[in-house]
């Protein structure tokens, strides 16, 4: 019975270590002490007027705020089309590494295949800003650092960053 207890218990070990590493992933987070977070119910994304000093990749963005929209829909919020919202929601999603962040066709044979995007250099920052809706004040903000993009599904890791982030939010004292 011990070693069987034993062998299960080295097993959920294994098996814990070998979970996405997102958990891990460094996350920082501020807030305005004096908003209160609980009475938020809806949202809008904040309008797209970057002028940005890093490169973008506009599929990766359209994939975080898809994301985002999830995440927040999951949990109760509401995203309004039209209107005033309680809060609006912004993020930038940053690369620094060598290359690009995306799969590039090579070997123009029959069988092309995806290629890593910059090996083990290429990472990703989310920042993510919850807004007044008025004053354009950060009354929330959420950055998850060392995201590396899985090339075959970008999709997934954007959400388990996105999760992974927004445990952060509401916070607890709102």
């Amino acid at each position: 019975m011990k070693t069987k207890l034993l062998v299960a218990l080295i097993a959920v070990l294994a098996f814990a270590g070998c979970t996405s590493t997102t958990s891990n992933l460094p996350v920082r987070t501020d807030y305005s002490k004096t908003t209160a977070f609980h009475e938020w119910e809806n949202f809008r994304f904040a309008s797209d007027s970057k002028s940005a000093d890093y490169q973008r990749y506009p599929r990766f963005e359209r994939m975080a705020q898809q994301a985002l929209e999830t995440e927040l829909t999951d949990r109760g919020y509401t995203r309004l089309a039209e209107g005033s919202p309680d809060f609006r929601v912004s993020f930038d999603l940053i690369f620094r590494g060598g290359t690009k962040p995306q799969a590039e066709i090579q070997d123009r044979g029959a069988e092309p295949k995806a290629t890593a995007y910059g090996g083990s250099s290429q990472r990703g920052t989310l920042i993510v800003k919850m807004l007044d809706p008025v004053t354009a004040e950060i009354l929330w903000t959420g950055q998850i650092s060392e995201i590396k993009m899985n090339v075959i599904e970008p999709q997934k890791e954007l959400d388990k960053a996105v999760r992974r982030l927004l445990v952060e939010f509401p916070p607890l004292a709102g």
